[in-house]
């Protein structure tokens, strides 16, 4: 057509639409619409935005050639978002259209109408003829949006997420479970049900298979030990919500006291509220829980305050009181008999913990904690029939962790470099997170460690610990040994 032609269409709109119909969309016919036409044409369109500056021209149309005799028509309806293409990059002018289409090129030329008198009057005539398929379309368009944002609440109202996670161990520690050259595989699998605005339901699940082969400490080989019965399973179940300002979180869940819950990190069946003291996020706590591990028969109950006191400071603070004396057994031992358990932590514990941002990229994070655990006496006949007697007088535990950076799932090649410096009391916590053996009490040194993102969703992290660590063997608790351990994991979040 050329330039004068294209000057021509776009003094004149109505000229190019009415080409752009007749002429571009040869062999189109005004037929009525069907569910199956609408469906493809609702399916496969590509809308394209309105802007003179918009690159948008037939050339993105396969089947539209530069040489074609309506290609300026339709170049000029495409730019001002009157026509649309489709996802497979044609125009398929030799397609039926629809009247609901028509009405929709109408509807589109409209909107980018600047207000030419001419134009005006032909499509007013047009916006006429089509008025009640505008409004059909308006209201199937209204429905539509309308359960999109019903399936939307819908899908949001219950929730799957987790991780999975490979990992290996190698390590030289006695008398515990975890034995060295160790492999795991595990699933963390954890649900919420929204019940509504103020309220959550949830649940989690795990299955953790343990080791596949494992070296003891007197340097027996297994294999394939299996793995916990309840594996699978539900086993932990919680509610959570809101009553005006104060959180409620109760029920089954794993739960922890200090920003490295070192004074406790364990599952625990219980209730735990928080009120917040000011806008930026600090709140009190009261909490009354009791630990699940068999055998252990007590709670515990007490208060605390955590969250940001300035810019680059948070603290986590909260004292413990138990239900039994500081002399009194926990419960009872289900793998000896059922034999009375030591009271290793006392009756109250108190942890004073705090995360500090001194500058970009670095965290510090420390936690002290004290319990009023008695002094224990022990006597033991080691293996050669001398008998060891001594004291065990540790009732505090602290650890200081450094970090620099944080990963972010993300953010693939995000990654963190650590230390930790920890001294663990065998007495310095009522039930401590030993992040899968890794934390023992009875042990002081240094932990080094790095976090990956190697790819969307997927944390690799190694880390390596030195310590000076009691031996846990029967005859050997008083006799000191140098811990070496390693452990490479990657995580695979959903």
């Amino acid at each position: 057509m050329g330039a004068n032609v294209l000057m021509l269409l776009k003094k004149n709109k109505a000229l190019a639409i009415s080409m752009g119909i007749f002429l571009g969309l040869t062999g189109t016919s005004f037929a009525q619409s069907t569910s199956d036409t609408d469906k493809v044409s609702s399916e496969n369109k590509v809308s394209v935005t309105d802007n003179e500056n918009i690159n948008a021209n037939v050339n993105s149309f396969s089947d539209v050639p530069q040489g074609h005799w309506a290609y300026e028509a339709l170049d000029y309806l495409a730019q001002h978002g009157v026509i649309e293409g489709y996802k497979d990059g044609t125009f398929q002018g030799n397609r039926t259209m629809t009247r609901y289409e028509m009405a929709s090129i109408v509807a589109n030329a409209m909107k980018s109408d600047k207000g030419d008198i001419g134009d005006k009057a032909v499509l007013n005539q047009l916006k006429e003829e089509f008025s009640e398929d505008l409004k059909q379309m308006q209201s199937q368009i209204d429905k539509n949006t309308s359960d999109i944002s019903k399936l939307k609440e819908d899908a949001e109202r219950f929730k799957i997420s987790g991780f999975g996670r490979v990992s290996w161990d190698n390590d030289n520690i006695k008398g515990y479970n975890d034995q060295n050259d160790n492999n795991r595989f595990y699933l963390d699998l954890k649900g919420k049900l929204k019940v509504n605005d103020d309220w959550n339901f949830n649940f989690e699940s795990e299955t953790n298979q343990r080791y596949a082969r494992y070296v003891t400490s007197a340097g027996e080989v297994k294999y394939h030990e299996g793995h916990d019965d309840s594996d699978g399973v539900i086993q932990r179940i919680w509610a959570e919500g809101n009553i005006d300002k104060l959180h409620v979180d109760v029920g089954r869940r794993w739960r922890g006291l200090g920003f490295q819950n070192v004074l406790l990190g364990n599952e625990t069946d219980g209730i735990v509220l928080d009120y917040p003291l000011d806008n930026n996020g600090l709140k009190a706590l009261a909490f009354y829980q009791k630990p699940t591990d068999a055998g252990y028969d007590f709670a515990m109950y007490g208060l605390g305050v955590q969250g940001p006191v300035s810019d680059n400071l948070q603290i986590n603070l909260a004292y413990a009181q138990l239900d039994i004396d500081k002399n009194e057994s926990p419960g009872y031992d289900p793998y000896n008999g059922n034999t009375p358990l030591v009271n290793t932590f006392g009756s109250h514990g108190l942890v004073l913990s705090a995360m500090w941002n001194p500058m970009k990229n670095i965290t510090l994070i420390g936690d002290y904690v004290l319990t009023n655990a008695e002094k224990e006496h022990v006597a033991e006949w080691a293996s050669d029939g001398t008998q060891h007697i001594f004291d065990i007088d540790e009732n505090t535990s602290k650890s200081i962790r450094l970090n620099y950076r944080w990963t972010n799932l993300n953010d693939p090649g995000s990654f963190q470099l650590y230390t930790r410096w920890f001294d663990y009391g065998r007495h310095g916590n009522i039930m401590g997170d030993e992040e899968w053996g890794l934390l023992k009490p009875g042990s002081k040194g240094w932990v080094f460690g790095f976090k990956y993102v190697p790819a969307k969703n997927i944390e690799w992290e190694t880390m390596y610990e030195i310590a000076d660590m009691y031996s846990g063997i029967y005859g050997e608790k008083d006799q000191q040994y140098k811990r070496d351990f390693i452990r490479t994991q990657v995580d695979f979040h959903f």
